[in-house]
C-alpha cells in the first residue's frame, strides 16, 4: 500500500472517529452540505418545531425548545465556518457563507437578548 493511500484510510478512520456533533462543528461534511442540509433545511425544522410549544403557551417548554434551537445553530453556524475556511472550490461561497454566519450571529444574540429582557 502507497504512503498517500494509508494517510487517506488514516484521515477517513479519523473522521470516523469523531461523533456527528464534532464532525459537524469541524466541517468534515463540507461547506454545501453543512449549509444546506444542517443549517437551510435542519434550522427552519427545528425552529417550525418550536411553534408547537408556543401556540400551547407552555413557558418551560418554549424555553427549552428555544435553547436547544439556539445551541443548534451555534454548532451549525461554526460548521458552516470551518467548512467555508476549507473550501476549496470558488472563493466567492466561502466568502458569502462567511458573511451569512456573521449575520446570523448577530441575529441570534439580538435574539437572546429580546428573549431574556421580556
Amino acid at each position: 500500500m502507497s504512503n498517500t493511500s494509508a494517510q487517506i484510510i488514516s484521515n477517513t478512520s479519523e473522521v470516523k472517529a469523531k461523533g456527528f456533533i464534532k464532525q459537524l462543528i469541524d466541517g468534515d461534511f463540507g461547506l454545501a452540505k453543512t449549509y444546506w442540509l444542517y443549517f437551510v433545511l435542519g434550522s427552519n425544522l427545528l425552529w417550525l418545531l418550536l411553534m408547537f410549544p408556543i401556540s400551547s403557551s407552555s413557558l418551560g417548554l418554549i424555553v427549552v425548545f428555544t435553547l436547544a434551537a439556539i445551541a443548534y445553530d451555534i454548532v451549525v453556524l461554526t460548521g458552516i465556518w470551518n467548512s467555508a475556511s476549507r473550501y476549496t472550490g470558488s472563493k466567492i461561497w466561502s466568502v458569502l457563507a462567511k458573511i451569512i454566519v456573521g449575520a446570523n450571529a448577530v441575529f441570534l444574540v439580538f435574539a437572546v437578548i429580546l428573549m431574556f429582557s421580556a
